[in-house]
């Protein structure tokens, strides 16, 4: 007997099949393009796999992509954000993603099942960092995302880190963030 993955894209069964599933209440979608049987808990691990289908060799999911992979946002964001380092730089672009090359440190990265992501820590800051940065929408974001870690170890990050634009931006707003955060508890 064949067992069938907890996520389940395109690859597995043509589309129409798996919006009939989800009609039928066996699957329910992760994304317009993942999606996973209705009894399954939406944990980190079955997050990542969701964004799996989008993402080129050797990318890694970053940003709002990443922020819903740790659980920090409820929904995944439209259109993923996968980075790719510079030294593994590539052309290649995915449908439903936005590709772009970083520079990372070690640690800035995790593994979960299999698949890179920055780490909440690094996801917050970048987040901090973005032009696109709205308030409204992104510091309860990364607030959760530094639930653990906090603000000196956000800070220390940022003190150590060399050639990171925008940081003092990102100190910033991180600590609107927290402390909008702490107020609201």
């Amino acid at each position: 007997m064949t067992r069938l993955e907890s996520v389940l894209t395109e690859d597995d069964l043509p589309l129409s099949e798996l919006w009939a599933a989800c009609r039928d209440g066996e699957l329910v979608p992760l994304s317009s393009s993942a999606f996973a049987f209705a009894d399954v808990p939406q944990t980190p691990a079955v997050r990542a796999l969701a964004v799996h289908p989008v993402m080129a060799r050797r990318t890694i999911i970053e940003r709002h992509s990443a922020a819903w992979v740790h659980g920090a946002l409820s929904t995944p964001p439209r259109v993923h954000t996968i980075a790719v380092r510079y030294a593994n730089r590539s052309s290649a672009s995915r449908h439903l993603a936005v590709v772009r090359e970083v520079a990372l440190r070690p640690g800035d990265t995790m593994m979960i099942d299999g698949i890179e992501i920055t780490t909440p820590l690094r996801t917050a800051v970048d987040l901090a960092r973005d032009r696109a940065f709205e308030a409204s929408r992104d510091s309860p974001v990364i607030a959760k995302l530094l639930a653990s870690s906090g603000l000196p170890e956000c800070r220390s990050y940022l003190d150590t880190v060399r050639n990171l634009p925008h940081k003092a931006r990102a100190l910033h707003r991180i600590t609107d963030a927290l402390l909008i955060e702490a107020m609201a508890r």
